[in-house]
């Protein structure tokens, strides 16, 4: 992967055209928000007021960056599954960004589905400001990513000759306008924040059985063994008789020297000494065989469902298995060496999530579920 600045870029993404721009899906590894790169950019980027557009949010050498909502996925992916009241929200959209754009002569060059990320009924447009030298806006790339969206459906779609006679200039924006919402009227409604791709359907919950009518129960005492008190002994009373004077000759323990009182002074605390250095030298040091680990705590926002991790990239030195699943989340995942890891985490009914990671992580890593 390439690194630029904190940014670290994988995939790139070809434009239609000999193009001089080059295109880069990345991550920012401080926060791990999802970006693209548009790279050979020597001016300053743009400042965006429109909606439905990815904002551009720092500028690294020559490259633009601009920030991917949280949760939003690539249009291409969705190429031929996508809802037809869902497609009609999202060409509304960008119908609206191309009209913005030329109210306030802003280039939009390239338009295709690898630029255009949704969640939901909505859509962003990446690139808004970066000029195409062959047009100024593409409108053929709006009409030619709508053919790939709609799949075999587009020939069918009611709003589908509408919008060639407004790409060739046949048709106002507000005719085009008013079709599109007619269809969208005769469409029955899509939720907003629902996943666009749809999920396996999960297996029905098995039916409790039912009690019977009457029920019969045992009860069980168990009653625990007496313990025989034990019988009290009187204690025997010994009588002892001393004499006053002992049997043999007493010897007084001749006085210490002093000469030995300060010779002990001076070991006692050198043998205090050794010790303490001896404890420290013995904590510092690791035990043998012992292996270290980096230990990342992953929590699910909101908590609920659960999900898988994979490896996808370890650093070097790493023997931790790739494309395979390592662990169930939330809870913690043990990493055998520091570094940046790439992983993809998996919950049932929601589209995969590639991130980047770095450990160790004393904060830990919150997984949103949008």
């Amino acid at each position: 992967m390439e690194s630029l600045g904190h940014y670290l870029l994988r995939g790139r993404i070809a434009l239609p055209g000999g193009s001089a721009t080059e295109v880069y899906e990345g991550q920012d590894i401080r926060t791990g928000i999802e970006v693209l790169a548009f790279k050979s950019l020597p001016e300053e980027p743009p400042k965006l007021s429109i909606p439905h557009t990815l904002s551009w949010i720092d500028r690294e050498e020559d490259a633009w960056i601009a920030e991917i909502p949280v949760g939003a996925v690539q249009t291409s992916w969705l190429a031929g599954r996508v809802e037809l009241a869902r497609l009609v929200q999202w060409v509304r959209q960008l119908l609206g960004v191309l009209k913005q754009a030329q109210e306030n002569d802003i280039p939009v060059g390239y338009i295709i589905p690898e630029l255009i990320w949704a969640r939901g009924s909505r859509v962003w447009l990446g690139g808004v400001g970066v000029a195409n030298p062959e047009q100024k806006w593409d409108f053929v790339g709006l009409l030619n990513t709508v053919r790939v969206l709609a799949g075999d459906a587009y020939p069918a779609l009611p709003w589908r000759e509408a919008l060639e006679n407004y790409v060739t200039g046949q048709l106002d924006y507000a005719a085009l306008m008013e079709q599109l919402e007619a269809a969208a009227n005769q469409l029955p409604p899509v939720s907003v924040d629902t996943p666009v791709v749809s999920a396996s359907p999960e297996p029905a919950p098995e039916p409790m059985p039912s009690k019977p009518a009457t029920s019969k129960s045992l009860k069980v005492q168990v009653s625990e063994p007496t313990v025989p008190q034990p019988t009290t002994t009187p204690p025997r009373r010994i009588r002892i008789e001393e004499r006053l004077e002992p049997s043999f000759e007493v010897l007084e323990p001749p006085p210490a020297s002093r000469r030995t009182f300060l010779l002990w002074l001076l070991i006692v605390p050198l043998l205090l000494l050794a010790g303490g250095i001896g404890l420290w030298l013995r904590s510092r040091t690791p035990p043998s065989g012992q292996t270290t680990v980096y230990p990342v705590e992953f929590r699910l926002q909101p908590p609920g469902p659960s999900a898988s991790i994979v490896l996808l990239e370890i650093p070097e030195g790493s023997k931790m298995p790739l494309n395979t699943e390592i662990a169930q989340l939330p809870g913690r995942v043990d990493f055998d060496k520091p570094g940046v890891y790439r992983i993809r985490v998996r919950v049932q009914g929601r589209a995969p999530v590639e991130s980047l990671i770095e450990v160790p992580n004393p904060g830990g890593v919150t997984i949103s579920l949008r």
